[in-house]
């Protein structure tokens, strides 16, 4: 089985030229082409080795209703995976606060900002050397150039988790970005039409934090919560979930113990080959997906 991840599935935006996105008719002659060969189509098959594809789609966005739609038409499916503080505090993520700062500025202005205030408000340890050494990996098969690489991976990775709130929230009024949660993410009613027209509901976490950085509480926090979460929304078990940022570097040890704890069955990292029969059986935790771009 081969598993594909997707994010942004949208047309361009004159206001944010330089976001990473799969344009709507590329990710509809994607989807024809995987039909060809074979989608999943029932939720039994996520659990058997098969030649097909499953797509899956991270951080729900408002994109993933015409995503879902499209696979609807040709009787497939897909797994939704739903991180939901958006839902629970009304507010968008730190992750997608770096995408709308990177997506609307140059990587090298983002970066010259990020300084200028860490100068500012004399902040000195916004991340230390073990952190950063620790995540020196992250985006390393990105093609991206090598500031974006940097202001993401400061962000995402090694940055303080308390301040780079406040700082994300400072550059986005520096760079006159304002978009609402409602406007981004899929609401409740939107997640529920997912669910009727078949599609598989996932976690995704409640926050969207790196969980290889949190104790073991924090990251039964967010597992626990957004599986409760959701499972009032849809009003059905929660057993599939994928790790925020993906690779074998964003989660650890604990954070396989509490999906045991919490009875998933199924939860998704990133890795570029198919999943085998052994991974069902032995890894099932540890599922490898490819990057939509890679096809």
């Amino acid at each position: 089985m081969k598993s594909i991840m997707y994010h942004y599935i949208r047309n361009k935006n004159k206001l944010f030229p330089n976001y990473n996105i799969l344009e709507k008719k590329d990710y509809t002659n994607q989807i024809k082409k995987f039909s060809k060969k074979g989608l999943i189509n029932s939720y039994d098959e996520l659990f058997i080795s098969s030649n097909k594809f499953l797509p899956t789609f991270d951080d729900s966005f408002k994109d993933h209703i015409f995503a879902a739609e499209v696979l609807k038409k040709y009787n497939s499916i897909g797994i939704f995976f739903i991180p939901t503080s958006p839902l629970e505090n009304n507010t968008i993520l730190d992750v997608h606060k770096t995408h709308l700062i990177l997506g609307k500025v140059k990587s090298s202005e983002a970066l010259i900002e990020l300084e200028k205030y860490l100068y500012k408000n004399k902040i000195i340890k916004f991340y230390n050397k073990n952190e950063k050494s620790k995540y020196k990996s992250a985006y390393k098969k990105h093609l991206d150039e090598d500031d974006r690489k940097q202001f993401k991976k400061i962000m995402n990775y090694y940055g303080d988790l308390k301040l780079k709130h406040k700082i994300l929230d400072y550059l986005l009024k520096k760079f006159e970005i304002n978009i609402k949660p409602k406007d981004y993410y899929m609401n409740k009613k939107e997640i529920k039409y997912l669910q009727s027209l078949g599609m598989i509901i996932g976690s995704h976490s409640q926050s969207h934090t790196l969980l290889s950085r949190l104790s073991y509480r924090e990251q039964l926090k967010e597992l626990k919560n957004s599986k409760i979460f959701l499972e009032k929304i849809i009003n059905k078990n929660i057993d599939t979930f994928c790790y925020p940022y993906g690779g074998k570097i964003s989660y650890n040890d604990n954070t396989l113990k509490i999906l045991k704890k919490l009875k998933y069955k199924l939860a998704y990292s990133v890795e570029y080959r198919d999943i085998s029969f052994g991974d069902i059986r032995q890894k099932p935790y540890e599922l490898p997906r490819y990057d939509c771009n890679l096809f």
